[in-house]
């Protein structure tokens, strides 16, 4: 019986990856254009600059998953 590895089990939830990459970009998308109107130095926009971070590095992430996957289905 061959052993699984994790890719393979990550490889199971392409679905999932999918759609948190797209709910990242829409929150980029949203972030990026409330922070035009966010006063810089106060706390609310090092939140969102937090956020922003946080949500480009899951994205990352998902869409590299995406693709692992899609190279490994092939």
């Amino acid at each position: 019986m061959p052993e699984e590895t994790f890719v393979d089990v990550l490889c199971r939830f392409r679905h999932h990856f999918r759609l948190l990459f797209m709910v990242s970009a829409l929150s980029l998308l949203v972030l990026g254009a409330a922070l035009t109107a966010i006063e810089r130095g106060t706390s609310t926009y090092v939140i969102t600059v937090l956020q922003i971070v946080t949500f480009l590095v899951i994205g990352s992430l998902s869409f590299g998953m995406m693709v692992v996957c899609g190279r490994r289905s092939d």
